[in-house]
């Protein structure tokens, strides 16, 4: 799997505390590895974001990605946020 990065997602980790930006970085050694494993809470969002997926770094943390080759191939982290920031 190779995973890239939108600028927006950069900016938006940049901007968490640090014990948050430690959380992201461990949860995405996770999904590398175990895209579905049951941490992570895996799951297609609907509606105008039905292109996205969405993951859990705990708490109130969510990672939305896309695929841009099916299977996982490669994937592409678009934004991070809390629930509210996000939806």
């Amino acid at each position: 799997m190779k995973i890239e990065y939108h600028r927006n997602f950069t900016k938006q980790f940049e901007k968490l505390q640090r014990n948050e930006q430690v959380r992201v970085i461990e949860v995405l050694k996770l999904f590398a590895n175990e895209p579905f494993a049951e941490k992570l809470r895996n799951h297609q969002l609907k509606a105008k974001l039905s292109k996205f997926r969405s993951i859990s770094a705990g708490g109130d943390i969510r990672l939305h990605y896309y695929e841009k080759e099916p299977n996982h191939v490669i994937v592409v982290f678009v934004a991070i946020g809390s629930h509210s920031e996000l939806y």
